[in-house]
């Protein structure tokens, strides 16, 4: 332990972030557990179809291993072949479901990467790890402005849901659109982050923002996808580690662009700018909560010839489904899973094609809702 009177010594600071992500990632695969597994309804969507063949067995030894890996890197004298067999396990388990590679997944398996690069440069680790929450916050504000994020996640489920406001004072023209002050906001800070002067400003700004996401949906607010609230709470204290807890080490950026480095520039500083032309995925480009993302809905003629999806039916008014049962992708995924589906239409259309062949009779039909509004 450290006394948070004196400074934090380098070794110290890379110790508290890859204890941190250990702790926040151990918490996330217990609460999602059915994920990472087949033990569920929902299917696996592996990134090529000959992983459709891979025994149940594998999924859960996969899983087991990452339990496994994730405590001993809790446990001081860590083996760097700990950290690859994590990362290791963690890809092959994502290849065989893309439903597994969220985005909190996405950049713990990027931290534990930059562990491994850089064992032997423990000073390059901050600057890199700083450098992925930069990227995070900034692509993660600039898919929020949008006018869906700001009439969907705003309005309805802030201002309405939230803080309960009636409809015709949260669609007030001066409130409905400061929801774009939401972006603007957390783009500024995620870039304030590279620079010195301001990163403390930055960062205090960025907690205040993932304590309010906290309570908007944790259990004093929404109760919804508690699977991203170790996230949080695991980005709070990244941002405390690295900005507001006394440090003795300043950091540079310049040696991401070299060696292995490169990797992580690239992956969160180039691809992400991608996916605003359809070239990119949005979970790997932080752009949850955008309402940028793909949704599914699957409608069914004949409830009786698919009776075990029965608990994720919503009966509703939709158009598409001409008052039939209802299945949102999301619903179904969040409610059996505690994670949400991988938005991106090509893992929909495994899904499309894998629920057909198992409930043939059903009179299943589909509708992606794929050009959100930007």
């Amino acid at each position: 332990m450290f006394s948070i009177s004196r400074p934090l010594l380098l070794e110290e600071k890379n110790s508290w972030l890859l204890k941190i992500t250990c702790i926040f990632w151990l918490f996330a695969k217990l609460i999602g557990w059915r994920v990472w597994t087949t033990y569920r309804l929902f299917p696996t969507a592996p990134l090529f179809e000959s992983f459709d063949h891979i025994s149940p067995a594998v999924h859960l030894v996969l899983f087991l291993l990452q339990v496994l890996f994730i405590v001993m890197l809790l446990f001081p004298n860590k083996n760097k072949w700990v950290l690859i067999g994590l990362l290791a396990a963690e890809i092959f388990s994502c290849l065989f479901d893309q439903s597994r590679l969220q985005p909190y997944e996405y950049q713990y398996m990027f931290i534990i990467f930059i562990f491994i690069i850089n064992r032997n440069s423990q000073k390059i680790i901050p600057a890199a790890v700083i450098f992925i929450l930069a990227s995070t916050y900034f692509y993660s504000g600039l898919s929020k402005l949008n006018e869906a994020f700001v009439h969907v996640m705003w309005t309805k489920v802030i201002l309405r849901s939230f803080f309960k406001l009636p409809p015709q004072v949260a669609g007030r023209h001066l409130l409905y659109y400061s929801g774009y002050l939401a972006g603007i906001v957390e783009l500024v800070a995620g870039l304030g982050l590279l620079f010195p002067g301001i990163q403390k400003t930055a960062a205090t700004v960025l907690i205040l923002m993932h304590l309010f996401i906290l309570i908007l949906l944790g259990p004093l607010g929404l109760r919804y996808n508690e699977i991203v609230w170790p996230w949080n709470v695991a980005m709070i204290l990244y941002l405390y580690t690295l900005f507001l807890r006394k440090n003795g080490d300043r950091f540079t950026f310049g040696p991401i662009f070299a060696g292995w480095n490169k990797l992580v520039f690239i992956a969160w500083g180039v691809l992400p700018a991608l996916n605003f032309i359809d070239c990119w995925d949005y979970y790997l480009s932080s752009s949850i909560y955008s309402e940028r993302t793909p949704k599914m809905i699957i409608c069914i003629s004949d409830t009786a010839k698919c009776r075990p999806l029965k608990r994720f039916f919503q009966y509703n008014s939709l158009n598409n489904c001409k008052g039939s049962a209802v299945i949102n992708i999301q619903h179904w995924a969040l409610t059996e899973m505690n994670s949400a589906p991988y938005s991106e239409i090509r893992v929909y259309k495994i899904l499309q094609t894998k629920l057909e062949k198992e409930y043939p009779a059903s009179g299943l039909s589909y509708f992606y809702i794929d050009k959100i509004k930007r």
